[in-house]
């Protein structure tokens, strides 16, 4: 029996102890295990049951157990508290209404809900005029959560710098070259040292507010469920491992910059153009007006309009952009990326440096648009 087998066995065996006495039954019969994704630092398996028995009400769910991805248990872009943090915002969100329900959590994992539901993809907002504003709902009760995790701001500059440091970039184009990415000039002539140091002084000069932020905001962890939840919406957020506390601008931004990408055929694709300025308005709106309905602030008539949020999100984007692109070149002889199919790592690759050139044209219109206000043009 190999790994993967040893896995699968061990998440049926946890899923039971915490969702139907009755699975015991089809244990050994028919018991089918699919695996997930899962995000940056935890493997996902689908378990359902496929026999013709009608004792168990529950006949599918998930585990999910930690490590073994992208991101290990000690890395800095996981905010302070790891899986006891996440479990609790996921138990949260349950309570809510605005997630899956947590049925139990092990040294190792947790057991969840399935929802049926399908990713976000970009069509999906064409298709269904809902979606955009259902987000922005959705974000806004995210970010009005009151949680007892750490206050203090999730730094992730710091982080960037962390990875700055430890990178080698020898491996990095080993790794690439082993990828069939050739050319990793894009990486190389990103000044990151300087762009932080940018970002540090500018951040002063935008502000916002702080809130309980997802930190993760990819197409992949935006679902679109197949029956309406309690509001009578279907879009759910999930994944919260990089939850924090973080200016709202981050989560805001990372909806505008991952609009262009998503996944096909297990491959990340740029997909369509970054939103214009007339969606991102209206998604503002809609968030705002959940927001203020909320009333967990007061209000600043300034701070909270439409203009100052949208400077927040161009801005705040480019933290999300250092993020990724940090963890693609910190990436060394033992990166998971070797155990990962070829065209999957490549077409990671790609995005990394199309969101490097993403954010130096980003960064120009920001200058020209907000330069005079915040004082960046002498």
């Amino acid at each position: 029996m190999d790994r993967l087998d040893i896995e699968k066995k061990r998440a049926i065996e946890l899923g039971i102890r915490y969702v139907n006495i009755h699975w015991k039954s089809v244990i050994e019969t028919e018991v089918e295990v699919s695996v997930l994704s899962g995000g940056f630092s935890s493997r996902l398996y689908l378990v359902q049951d496929t026999s013709t028995s009608t004792s168990n009400p529950i006949r599918k769910f998930l585990v999910r157990l930690y490590g073994g991805k992208i991101v290990t248990g000690d890395d800095p872009i996981r905010p302070e508290g790891g899986e006891v943090k996440e479990t609790l915002v996921f138990y949260a969100m349950d309570l809510a209404g605005l997630g899956p329900k947590l049925y139990g959590s092990f040294d190792g994992g947790r057991v969840e809900q399935f929802v049926p539901s399908k990713m976000l993809r970009d069509m999906g907002y064409d298709q269904r005029s809902e979606t955009m504003s259902e987000l922005a709902r959705k974000l806004a009760r995210f970010h009005a959560l009151d949680l007892p995790i750490s206050q203090e701001r999730h730094q992730v500059l710091d982080v960037c710098e962390f990875y700055l440091e430890k990178r080698d970039f020898e491996q990095f184009r080993k790794l690439a070259h082993h990828f069939g990415l050739m050319d990793v000039s894009t990486f190389e002539d990103f000044d990151v040292k300087s762009e932080i140091q940018w970002l540090r002084k500018v951040e002063q000069l935008v502000n916002g507010r702080i809130v309980t932020i997802s930190g993760d905001l990819n197409k992949n962890n935006i679902l679109i469920r197949d029956e309406p939840d309690k509001f009578g919406e279907r879009v759910m957020m999930i994944d919260y491992e990089l939850a924090a506390r973080d200016y709202r601008g981050r989560d805001i931004g990372q909806v505008f910059a991952y609009k262009v990408l998503e996944m096909k055929d297990d491959c990340f694709r740029i997909c369509c153009e970054y939103p214009d300025e007339t969606w991102r308005r209206v998604f503002i709106t809609e968030y705002l007006k959940q927001t203020k309905s909320l009333n967990y602030f007061e209000w600043d008539e300034k701070l909270d309009s439409v203009d100052h949020v949208l400077m927040e999100a161009e801005f705040f984007m480019f933290h999300s952009i250092q993020m990724i692109t940090g963890i693609f070149i910190n990436q060394k002889k033992d990166s998971v990326f070797y155990n990962m199919p070829a065209d999957m790592v490549l077409s990671m690759l790609d995005f990394g440096s199309y969101f490097i050139n993403m954010y130096h044209q980003r960064k120009a219109l920001f200058i020209e648009t907000y330069g005079k206000l915040l004082n960046l043009i002498e």
